[in-house]
């Protein structure tokens, strides 16, 4: 065991020097990445001067430091003039910290009350400063420094008196759970310098912790800048800082293990123990470091991890995209899209609003500055930026469009179809702290995901609107094959029909006066459906009897026709004029040539989801127009069985088939197939 007697002067300050060192070199890397984002940071809107004023005390205070702990290892005097002058710079920059920290606090005076607190505060920091500061330096450059160690001790019972109470005035920004952990910090590191401090200046203690707790003093100010710069800073880097601070620090945790480890080391002897005491030392050095660089790659490779879960509370936006993906895909409507986007930007990120805006529903005074006139108003540098697709941070201004007069944070915009189309209005409240850069990028993502569904909506809109096309043109396509078809039926019929009554004219006349009122009543008929592509099967039964009665007349006596009619298809739709060819071949190539009597079988029933049309006959059996239809598919030579193949082509295509086939017992069987609610279907 070692007690801290043991540790001999030159050991004590050279282990003080090397955490100053340690420390304040991480305090200036740390300032600098702080001042680097913060410069960047500075090209948004609400990117007050207070966040540089703040960044540059901290870059002083550390520089400041740094250049100090240099000096006295280099072998510069403590009472010197130049260390006194650099810590003239450093206590400096600690008076007027709570100044720029306050000016960061104040945009959340909110309450009149609030508003009097925050100047009061803010004049009382100008006031304790320069009761400091002008003291300090008249000291260090007249050469009277009595008073410089109660200067130098003052600063810290200064901020934590003013950070105490601007805290207790924002109290209710930290009722999140984003704020605990920089409040934290916030306070360990105030309370902690202060209670350093004081337990330097009031209990007897060992020069060893005498400069261990001047040590903690000034380097747990580090947290306090920290802790104050997040709690409240409208800072759009804070994730990409504190993950490369971490880093730093991480490194320097390191640099400070070994740099203790090698102190430690130094109170073995080596020598007269070992044969080769320098490489022993240097063995156990090794031994040592090794572990400490392996701890340093395996913890930062889970820093940035570990920065989003447990600093800012980040999901796992990967699965939140994928689901929203998985979700729009199923949605058909814009309004329904918008909404599911709104909803799980705003879920996701706790936000107070989150609302998709038609560009074109944004009119120039949507987002107004202060005290804008209502008329002459330029096009504001907004919209020219969202219009050129860019992110647009505002400095709070109420949009009236889409988010009821709360405070505009970001303006996301969504590319569609080659332009921007809409804006994802993102309102954080004022209960959260600011968006960072993850959090920009997820939104960025949502919004994407949004104008890809957008196009994906409107290319089968599109789609849609072409085939609905094409199929009235097919349509219309249709209607006019199909009357040209029934055209040709019509006149050929006539042609039949008239030679008939022309020949019973000499042989016949009051026969043929009878089959003229037929003919009629047959022509009635077909003008009376001409427009109709589509007839019950009953009323085609009813016109072919009528027909059968004006054929009857020429074939007498010869022709004996049976007809049977399931009921349960007698009001099935099929196409006007579909069986008379049929019958009309069967009379003229079947039975017209046959001697003595013939048979005609006209029948109607169900053949599964089907409706089968049959017609058969015992004449002398199939003709060559025919046979021609069966060897080519449908195609013939006679216009009665091509019309009919061509119709049921038209109107069913692969569901509507003819065939035709020459009986055992002599003549030709000819069977339609047509599918059940063909009315319906057409």
């Amino acid at each position: 065991m070692f007690s801290v007697s043991m540790f001999p002067s030159a050991i004590t300050i050279g282990l003080y020097l090397a955490a100053s060192l340690i420390g304040f070199a991480t305090g200036t890397a740390i300032s600098i990445l702080l001042l680097v984002l913060t410069v960047r940071a500075g090209k948004l809107p609400g990117a007050s001067a207070a966040n540089m004023l703040f960044v540059t005390c901290c870059l002083i205070w550390n520089l400041s430091g740094l250049a100090h702990s240099v000096a006295l290892t280099c072998g510069a005097p403590e009472q010197g003039r130049a260390a006194l002058i650099i810590l003239a710079c450093q206590y400096t920059a600690a008076a007027a910290w709570p100044i720029t920290v306050l000016s960061l606090w104040s945009p959340l005076a909110i309450l009149h009350w609030q508003r009097i607190g925050c100047r009061s505060l803010q004049a009382l920091a100008v006031i304790t400063c320069t009761l400091i500061v002008v003291p300090l330096w008249h000291g260090v450059l007249t050469g009277g420094n009595s008073s410089l160690l109660f200067l130098k001790l003052s600063t810290p019972y200064n901020g934590a008196i003013l950070l105490t109470l601007g805290i207790a005035l924002f109290r209710e920004r930290l009722a999140s759970r984003a704020m605990r952990l920089p409040v934290l910090a916030l306070l360990v590191g105030t309370f902690g310098a202060m209670t350093a401090v004081l337990i330097h200046q009031l209990l007897p203690i060992d020069r060893v912790v005498s400069d261990l707790l001047r040590a903690v003093s000034e380097q747990i100010t580090l947290l306090v800048v920290l802790g104050a710069f997040f709690l409240f800073a409208r800072f759009r880097f804070s994730d990409l800082f504190i993950r490369y601070s971490l880093k730093v620090v991480l490194a320097a945790v390191t640099a400070a293990a070994f740099t203790l480890s090698y102190y430690i080391l130094s109170f073995f002897r080596f020598e007269g123990r070992v044969a080769y005491p320098g490489a022993a030392r240097a063995c156990v050095e090794t031994l040592t470091v090794v572990p400490l660089l392996v701890l340093f790659t395996f913890v930062d490779r889970h820093i940035g991890e570990c920065v989003n879960r447990w600093i800012f509370h980040a999901p796992d936006y990967r699965t939140l995209l994928r689901e929203l993906s998985e979700k729009l895909a199923r949605l058909r409507s814009e309004t329904e899209i918008a909404d599911a986007v709104e909803t799980t930007a705003r879920q996701s990120l706790e936000l107070r609003a989150a609302r998709m805006v038609a560009l074109e529903n944004l009119s120039k005074t949507s987002l107004p500055k202060p005290n804008w006139p209502p008329s002459d108003v330029p096009e504001p540098d907004w919209l020219c930026a969202v219009n050129d697709a860019e992110l647009v941070e505002l400095d709070c201004h109420p949009c009236h469009a889409g988010a009821s007069q709360d405070e505009v944070e970001l303006l996301v915009p969504v590319r569609s179809e080659g332009r921007v189309t809409h804006l994802l209005v993102i309102v954080p409240g004022p209960a959260r702290r600011g968006l960072v850069t993850h959090e920009v990028n997820y939104l960025r993502s949502v919004a994407a995901q949004f104008g890809h569904r957008l196009d994906a909506l409107h290319t089968e809109e599109r789609l849609v609107a072409v085939q609905s096309r094409e199929a009235v043109l097919q349509q219309q396509v249709t209607e006019a094959e199909l009357r040209a078809l029934r055209a040709q039926v019509n006149p050929h019929f006539l042609f039949n029909s008239l030679n008939s009554i022309a020949n019973l004219v000499v042989t016949n006349p009051e026969q043929a006066e009878t089959m003229t009122l037929r003919l009629a009543r047959v022509f009635r008929h077909v003008l009376a459906n001409s427009a109709r592509p589509l007839i019950s099967l009953h009323e085609e039964i009813e016109f072919l009897k009528t027909y059968l009665q004006i054929e009857e007349a020429r074939f007498g006596s010869r022709l004996q026709v049976n007809i049977a009619v399931d009921l349960a298809v007698a009001m099935e739709q099929i196409p006007s004029l579909i069986l008379q060819p049929i019958v009309e071949n069967a009379l003229k190539h079947g039975l017209g040539p046959k001697p003595g009597p013939g048979h005609l079988w006209i029948t109607a029933d169900v053949d599964g989801n089907q409706v089968r049309l049959r017609v058969e006959d015992d004449g002398v059996g199939a003709a060559i127009d025919v046979l021609k239809l069966n060897g080519s598919h449908g195609r013939s030579n006679g216009v009665g069985i091509e019309n009919v193949s061509q119709r049921l082509n038209a109107l069913y295509q692969d569901q509507g088939r003819i065939t035709i086939e020459v009986r055992q017992a002599g003549g030709t069987r000819v069977t339609i197939l047509l599918p059940r609610q063909s009315g319906a279907a057409a």
